[in-house]
């Protein structure tokens, strides 16, 4: 890609890595994100089995995750390269491990980055202005849950990646080689997460109109992704069709009133997507106006779009994935995803709805665009409560983990779900501003090393409990382990300029291309 909106698309995904980069936590603790890490550690190795934990007993005794391979795969090079950078310094067993973590830590800031980037280029494809579609990439990357996933080992950016690419692949189906890019989507969504499959067929359907030899890239690409789970099965369980998922793979796990699943996917105060991407409110009239708008009818605000039947397509092909994901995910018994920060089971859908929301912002009246900008303003300032205060941390604080109730009980964790005094929201500000506090005044919590480590945080009981009072950001974690100020300091307050002057270069470039129309 040489013209200039790949240009600014370039320029965007790099300040958006370094923000990332800047911000990240830089630690791998969660249950699936070690047990993932373990994975990658493993096939560096040539195996498929894993250290007891977050695992399953294969039929050979040996303990295996339920993690598909994608992001694991996807992810050795950058373990390969940690491990190496812990193989070659002096430090004990237990910090080599952290080191590792810290490291592979940045994988998702960097997918992340990639999608935004490819964000941005796919609204200049449907014609959108360039400075509202770097408005839209900002809104995506920094204004919803996004961010917060960036900063970890989960697998929800992956799924983004593949999903949005399936989609304006796919919408784009009649040019060039916009077939190949839906392919490349359907292979990385569903190879990292079986669940994305039902996605990926609604991002084939449009291709079909093309014709076999357009559609074939994706039914090749699906093809696959299902024969890697199947040997991956075959590698872990002795049968291809066994996923380590259990009865949550079957009809029985779809326990959850669709009504009180929908609620708490949309509205509830704990996991309500709308307050964690409040973006999401101007969605139903914008997908109104895009799928209702014709090639003889005027674009609302005088213009007219210069695609506008792929920005049809692809606002259809969006609005399905989102019902889709309401009824399949309303009705799951773990709906909310936990633990995780907001709704983790919409974020790979976040992309799709935001492209629809730009399209209807691009040419718009200026009290849109205001609203837009507040919503904004909003989701902001939820995502950095998140990035300040890790959502493990404020979920023990909270009481709700360790887990007291099944993952079916009806009553899991639903005052954190269902009571807005409880919202994890305000708890998130609540504990980050208590943690400014203590920084200033020199009570910044201090990792100690002593007492039993435990495999999963890779810290002992009584520096978790001093980590409560932390600040989510890898030079922090720095200082709190004793290593010195200043070189730390410098690091960050590069990796911050170096953000700037990214983010400075983008904007120069949007408005470039402003410029030349």
């Amino acid at each position: 890609m040489s013209s200039p909106a790949a240009r600014t698309a370039r320029r965007v995904a790099l300040a958006a890595f370094l923000l990332y980069a800047a911000s990240g936590g830089g630690r791998i603790v969660g249950s699936d994100e070690v047990t993932m890490l373990e994975l990658s550690r493993a096939l560096l190795r040539g195996r498929v089995d894993v250290p007891v934990g977050a695992t399953l007993q294969g039929r050979d005794g040996r303990a295996y995750t339920k993690n598909a391979a994608g992001q694991a795969i996807l992810a050795l090079p950058l373990v390969a390269v940690a491990e190496g950078l812990a193989t070659a310094t002096d430090l004990p067993p237990p910090r080599r491990t952290l080191l590792v973590r810290c490291v592979v830590s940045f994988f998702n800031a960097a997918v992340t980055a990639v999608l935004l980037g490819f964000f941005y280029y796919a609204c200049r494809g449907f014609g959108v202005r360039a400075t509202t579609a770097l408005g839209g990439a900002i809104l995506l990357g920094f204004t919803t849950p996004l961010w917060i996933y960036a900063k970890s080992f989960m697998a929800e950016p992956l799924q983004a990646l593949g999903l949005l690419l399936a989609l304006v692949g796919a919408a784009r189906a009649g040019e060039g080689r916009w077939p190949w890019v839906a392919a490349l989507g359907v292979l990385i969504a569903v190879s990292v997460k079986l669940s994305m499959l039902p996605f990926a067929l609604i991002a084939l359907a449009p291709l079909l109109a093309h014709g076999f030899d357009r559609t074939r890239p994706a039914l090749g690409a699906l093809a696959v992704a299902l024969a890697g789970h199947a040997a991956y099965n075959l590698a872990r369980f002795g049968t291809p069709l066994e996923t380590g998922y259990g009865a949550q793979a079957t009809p029985a796990a779809y326990t959850t009133p669709l009504l009180v699943g929908l609620y708490g996917l949309l509205l509830s105060p704990g996991k309500g997507v709308l307050w964690y991407a409040p973006a999401l409110w101007v969605t139903p009239w914008a997908w109104k106006e895009v799928i209702g708008t014709t090639l003889d009818r005027p674009w609302h605000g005088g213009r007219i779009m210069v695609q506008v039947e792929p920005a049809r397509r692809a606002a259809l092909i969006a609005l399905a994935m989102w019902i889709v994901a309401l009824l399949l995910y309303g009705s799951f018994e773990h709906w909310a995803g936990d633990g995780s920060f907001g709704p983790r089971y919409l974020v790979p859908l976040l992309a799709p709805a935001l492209i629809v929301v730009v399209l209807v912002l691009d040419g718009s009246s200026r009290e849109r665009r205001r609203v837009a900008r507040a919503l904004g303003l909003l989701g902001l300032l939820v995502q950095l409560g998140g990035v300040g205060v890790y959502y493990g941390a404020q979920m023990r604080e909270a009481g709700d983990y360790p887990y007291t109730r099944a993952l079916s009980d009806p009553r899991f964790m639903s005052d954190s779900h269902f009571n807005p005094a409880y919202s994890p929201i305000a708890a998130h500000w609540k504990m980050l501003l208590r943690d400014l506090r203590e920084h200033v005044t020199g009570r910044m919590p201090r990792i100690a090393g002593d007492g039993a480590i435990d495999p999963r945080l890779g810290v002992g009981a009584e520096d978790r409990d001093r980590l409560l009072h932390a600040i989510d950001l890898w030079w922090l974690y720095a200082l709190y382990a004793g290593l010195p100020a200043a070189p730390v300091l410098a690091a960050a307050l590069a990796l911050i300029a170096a953000a700037v002057w990214a983010a400075r270069l983008a904007w120069r470039s949007a408005l470039s291309e402003m410029a030349a129309r």
